[in-house]
Formats: C-alpha cells, structure tokens, sequence
C-alpha cells in the first residue's frame, strides 16, 4: 500500500473478494426489488388496474336517441381526463349482449319489440378510479337530456376501492420491508467489514490519513455503488417483466402493457428510488462504521 493512496474505493483494495460476493448479492437482490418495483407502479398498486378492466358507468339513453347524437356524446365523454373510453352501444348491440348473457329470452323481443335502450359504456382509467373521479363523470351526465339513468355501483364501488387501497398498500408495505431488510443487511455487512479492516484502516490513520476523511469516502463510495446496483438491478429487472409480459398477454390485465415501462413516471420513479438506494447506502456505511469503532472501543 502506497503512502498516500486514494480513498476511492478503499475497500474494493483492501478485501475485494468479500466486496465482489457483496456486490453481486445486491445486485440479484435488487434484479427482483426492480421486478416487484416495476409491476407496483404499472398496476397502480396492486388490485386497482384489475378493479379498471371490470369496473364501467354505464349511462342508459332515453328512447330513440339518435345515433349520431348518441356517439357524439361518447366522443365528448371520452375526452374527460379521468375517462379511458367510452363506447357507444346502439338498441340492437345491447338486446344481442342480453340475450348473450341470458340465453332463451328471445320471446321477449316479439312481445313488444326491442326492449332494450342504447348505452354508452365507460371505462376510467386505473390511476383515476376513485370515488371523485367516478362522480366527475357520472355527476353531469345526470342532467343531459338524453340521458335516461346513470349506474355507477353506488352501492358496492366504495367498498372495492377501499379494498383496491388496502391491497395496495399491503403490496407498498412488504415493497417498504425488502428495502428496510437491505438497509439492515447493508449496515451488518459494513459493520463486519470496518471491524475485518480495523488493522488496516489504523496503518492509514497512522500515515496521516484523517479518520473523518476516510468514513467520508466510503460513505460516498457506497452511495455511488448503490446508486448504480438500483439503477442496474431495476433495469435488469424491467427487462425480465417487459419478457414476461410479452411472453404472457394475459400478465397484462393485472400489471399493465410493456410500453408503460418506458412513460416518463415509470423512469422517474426509477431515478428517485435510485438515488433513495443510495442515501441508503450512505447511512449503512456510516452507522455500521460508527457501530464497529463503538465496539472496539
């Protein structure tokens, strides 16, 4: 060891086999937070892109409404923000989904001709499935003359989204416990290193190296590597789900399509987990060098 050698990295010379075993842990460790990370943040949370798919306001029309009336009012329900879309269903297309749904009623339809009214069927989109939202579509189409009945889910559709929350924050709070587990694991592991490289780190005191200056730059050290570990590992991470979901369609109905992993949001929530993984870090090397030196003292 030279007289004056650099801080940088000190570790990685001082013991790097132990620092390369460490490493690729992390790494693996966080190939599967970045894929658990990932769904979160397509799925909205767990339980609420589900909850999306199946949940729809179904606005009834009055008697022969006019169709062209009838789709321009679904273009402009589909430009509300909360809306994913909306689609309009004419008399015919609504008796063919009845008698679908309850087969051998055809009689019915003779007796008096078509009884059922056109609809326009609404989906909101998952990231906007609250109870707000849902009554900021449904509230105005209450007073548009053509329309004769609103159906939201009054009843039940509280209910599911409290449950949806729930779930979500369940799948955040076990997300939440991974990470504490690997500030934990990151402290023990620093902790064991200083007290391995007690010897070591003396000779460098000894030579004039400052003590604060050397926590400093592991610190740093540690910051810089788990920063690039969580940036890595969620990228490798996002590459197996963006397989996953390609290889099975079906995934996406609960997560989400593969090209939300490249929206704007999804990379940001990708940087700012990154840099939170490397404060992280930072403290681990920190607390685990400030619990060592306390013990040998």
């Amino acid at each position: 060891m030279s007289e004056r050698p650099s801080l940088w990295w000190i570790d990685w010379r001082l013991s790097p086999g132990p620092v390369v075993r460490e490493t690729i842990g992390r790494f693996l460790f966080f190939c599967l937070l970045g894929f658990a990370l990932l769904s979160l943040l397509l799925s909205g949370g767990g339980m609420r892109r589900l909850l999306a798919d199946r949940y729809a306001i179904t606005a009834v029309l009055r008697a022969e409404v006019p169709s062209a009336e009838a789709e321009g009012l679904a273009r402009k329900i589909a430009a509300l923000p909360p809306v994913r879309s909306a689609v309009y269903r004419d008399p015919e297309a609504a008796w063919k989904e009845f008698l679908r749904a309850y087969p051998g009623l055809d009689p019915l339809r003779g007796a008096g001709g078509n009884p059922m009214p056109g609809y326009i069927e609404i989906r909101i989109r998952h990231d906007r499935l609250t109870g707000a939202d849902v009554g900021l579509v449904a509230s105005p189409l209450r007073s548009v003359s053509l329309v004769e009945q609103v159906l939201t889910g009054e009843e039940w559709l509280p209910r599911l989204l409290y449950a949806a929350r729930l779930a979500s924050w369940a799948c955040w709070g076990i997300f939440g416990a991974f990470l504490a587990g690997f500030f934990l694991v990151g402290r023990l592991q620093e902790r064991g290193r200083v007290v391995a490289l007690s010897g070591d780190f003396a000779f460098l005191a000894e030579r004039g190296v400052p003590v604060g200056r050397l926590v400093f730059f592991r610190a740093a050290g540690a910051a810089v590597s788990g920063f690039l570990l969580a940036a890595a590992g969620t990228a490798a991470g996002g590459g197996a789900l963006f397989l996953s979901l390609r290889t099975f369609p079906f995934l996406e109905g609960g997560i989400g399509p593969p090209s939300d992993l490249l929206l704007p949001r999804t990379i940001a929530a990708v940087v700012l987990f990154s840099c939170g993984t490397a404060l992280l870090s930072a403290a681990a090397s920190l607390l685990g060098w400030r619990a060592a030196r306390s013990v040998r003292k």
